[in-house]
């Protein structure tokens, strides 16, 4: 039987190649080009290090869909599911002594194309480098599939057809517990479990005429008038501009410095007087919500109704505070609400002073509820920050524990207990990721945006540093100064 050996025609992969410029540059100076730049810009094609020939190649990308077609509708909706695997096919070929790469035996060299074909991947290694000849370098490639195939009549000449996948690194799936889903899942059953109990101490007073019912309404409107104070307070109205566009130094502040949160400005255009009307129909919503607690007040033994209405009162306060910082300081102070006591020691005085300590009760545990949820959405400026937060919060929450135990509320003692922990939780959990305060000394002041630069590589954090130092001027930061480590 005779043989047909392509390195008797050719010589070589070398002269293929010859053969092939030649050719193309014939063609390109048909069309008026004399420069074959494409084929002298194709790579050595290989695989695991080592090289081989190309006939053909394929590539599959793009996205991974999934088409819903509906009856009676002629359109289709196409679902992305994301990016599709890249996938490559080869037509190659393995060649003996070959004078491009010197691959040597061609028997060589398809054993260690099998022993690389043949290795196992792990996490560690999840795939071998490919060259591909017009994409260049792929890592972590697998072959999914080889075949190579021999020709009796093409001695010393293998053809090989490969399927690459390009992999990934291996992920296992895992759960996160969102805790600030467990805040306000805890804040809910704070507020269920007060109006339980608050009902069960209000069940006897509440039969002893209009007096008790009297009471219920001036203690809910107490605290509604201290809600109103807070309204009113110079800090909160003074802030109410601070998310004003635009770089007004140390003017303004307080809001949120960390890296995932910050006061959120107004759009550009916006003036003064527009966010202070905007804040007169805020303040506009307290006053309608006091007067709706009022009216629930008026009927006492109503607790969803009443309960309802604090938390609305609670809500329309923390939503005149620009500041998310300042709506934590409002709800603070009006979770410590304390009613005066009625003086008359008589059966009716007796049964005013239990409505009096349940609709008290009632509207501290509600404000500590919010103040809970406000808590969670409040984005500490550093690891510090985040647990003089958490002091406060459970602070007054353990206050109110005590009296609840005192008070024998077990529904709400338990409730609050639950809320103390997913507020530590919560800000234990975000204050970790978070940088901590350090302090800075310079031999001389510097301005906000070279200090910004050398010690964050970021000018834009100008601005931050200018709410932590609080100099007199940006272009004169003190020398010395606490801010954040990173």
């Amino acid at each position: 039987m005779s043989t047909f050996s392509v390195g008797s025609v050719v010589g070589s992969i070398g002269g293929v190649a010859s053969a092939v410029n030649q050719l193309a540059d014939t063609a390109l100076g048909l069309f008026g080009e004399s420069d074959s730049s494409w084929l002298k810009s194709l790579k050595q094609a290989s695989y695991g290090g080592l090289p081989f020939g190309v006939i053909s190649s394929s590539a599959g990308v793009g996205r991974r869909v999934v088409v819903h077609e509906y009856p009676e509708r002629d359109e289709i909706w196409v679902e992305d599911l994301g990016k599709r695997a890249r996938r490559f096919g080869f037509i190659g070929f393995l060649l003996q002594d070959d004078l491009v790469y010197k691959g040597g035996p061609v028997i060589q060299q398809r054993d260690r194309l099998i022993d690389i074909l043949e290795k196992r991947f792990d996490q560690t290694n999840p795939g071998l480098q490919l060259v591909h000849p017009t994409m260049g370098t792929l890592n972590n490639v697998c072959c999914i599939n080889c075949d190579i195939q021999e020709h009796a009549e093409h001695g010393g000449y293998f053809e090989l057809r490969f399927d690459f996948i390009v992999s990934g690194a291996r992920k296992y799936p895992a759960s996160t517990t969102s805790t600030e889903g467990q805040v306000v899942s805890a804040a809910d059953a704070v507020k269920s479990a007060s109006m339980i109990d608050y009902l069960a101490n209000i069940a006897a007073a509440v039969k002893k005429g209009a007096a008790v019912v009297k009471q219920s309404i001036s203690t809910a409107v107490g605290w509604y008038t201290q809600a109103l104070g807070l309204v009113n307070d110079v800090r909160r109205v003074f802030r109410s501009v601070s998310t004003l566009a635009g770089n007004l130094g140390n003017m303004f502040g307080g809001a949120n410095n960390g890296y995932s949160g910050s006061n959120a400005k107004a759009a550009s255009g916006v003036t003064a007087a527009q966010l202070l009307a905007n804040d007169t129909t805020k303040r506009a919503s307290v006053i309608q919500a006091g007067a709706v607690l009022a009216g629930a007040a008026a009927s006492p033994a109503n607790g969803a109704a009443l309960s309802a209405a604090a938390s609305a009162l609670a809500q329309a306060l923390l939503a005149t505070a620009s500041d998310p910082a300042d709506g934590v300081r409002l709800l603070s102070r009006l979770s410590q609400y304390q009613p005066s006591a009625p003086t008359t020691s008589s059966q009716t005085g007796q049964a005013m002073a239990s409505m009096q300590s349940a609709i008290g009760a009632l509207m501290r545990r509600t404000a500590l509820a919010e103040l809970a949820s406000a808590a969670s959405n409040y984005q500490p400026a550093s690891s510090e920050d985040a647990i003089a937060v958490r002091n406060q919060v459970s602070s007054l929450i353990e206050n109110e524990i005590q009296i609840a135990g005192d008070s024998g509320d077990d529904e709400t003692y338990v409730a609050l207990i639950g809320l103390r922990a997913a507020v530590i939780d919560d800000l234990n959990t975000r204050g970790a990721q978070l940088a901590s305060v350090t302090e800075f000394s310079f031999s001389a002041p510097m301005n906000a945006l070279a200090l910004a630069q050398r010690l964050y590589r970021d000018p834009s954090r100008a601005a931050e540093l200018i709410s932590q130092a609080a100099p007199i001027h940006p272009a004169f930061m003190p020398p010395e100064f606490r801010a954040l480590s990173e």
